[in-house]
């Protein structure tokens, strides 16, 4: 739909929504600075993947991709809406690539276990979070933000005397009734023709 994606995709957050009581850290201002009544704006970060396309763009052609064409379709408020900084960071060949069926190879977010290396936890989007699994089993920031989160709860309650509060991880909602249904089809189509892809 976008050709100045160059066949990447992307996902955008708006950072002001997600971190309210951050708000002065993400605008880099003194706390004490901002009004109590004093309209910041927002703060976005956009994703990319799949961006080896957009590799050779300079930084500003990308900033001029998400303000003027990417943002304004997804929330037409941005079309009014005035730069005032922005970061560019690229990094390629960052992704990780598992084959199709390799998740079981994956290492466990404990690690050798509790009773081997309760020192050593495993966390990122490639991990195996056993009965802490959270949304996608495939590979996605938000899963490895979680499991961060897990890893540390886990780390903290094996190797600490101290009484702590683990951080609360909140569940993903369930899955809608059509995906559920698609899932369940192609389940069942699955058992019946050979999967050429996978050894």
């Amino acid at each position: 739909r976008f050709e100045a994606l160059r066949g990447a995709g992307g996902t955008f957050f708006m950072l002001d929504q997600f971190q309210p009581d951050s708000l002065a850290e993400l605008w880099g201002r003194d706390p004490d600075s901002i009004g109590v009544d004093e309209e910041l704006g927002s703060v976005v970060a956009c994703d990319f993947y799949n961006a080896g396309g957009l590799m050779s763009c300079s930084d500003e052609d990308i900033v001029r991709i998400l303000t003027n064409e990417l943002l304004p379709s997804a929330v037409c408020q941005f079309a009014d809406a005035k730069l005032v900084d922005s970061w560019v960071g690229k990094y390629g060949g960052t992704v990780s690539w598992f084959s199709p069926g390799s998740y079981d190879k994956r290492p466990p977010l404990e690690g050798e276990g509790r009773n081997v290396l309760p020192n050593v936890k495993c966390a990122g989007d490639w991990v195996r979070m056993g009965d802490r699994e959270h949304g996608a089993k495939g590979l996605c920031q938000e899963r490895a933000f979680v499991s961060g989160f897990e890893a540390a709860n886990s780390l903290m309650k094996d190797t600490t005397r101290e009484i702590f509060k683990p951080h609360q991880v909140l569940a993903v909602r369930e899955d809608e009734l059509q995906f559920k249904l698609g899932v369940q089809a192609n389940n069942e189509v699955m058992k019946y023709l050979p999967r050429f892809w996978t050894r």
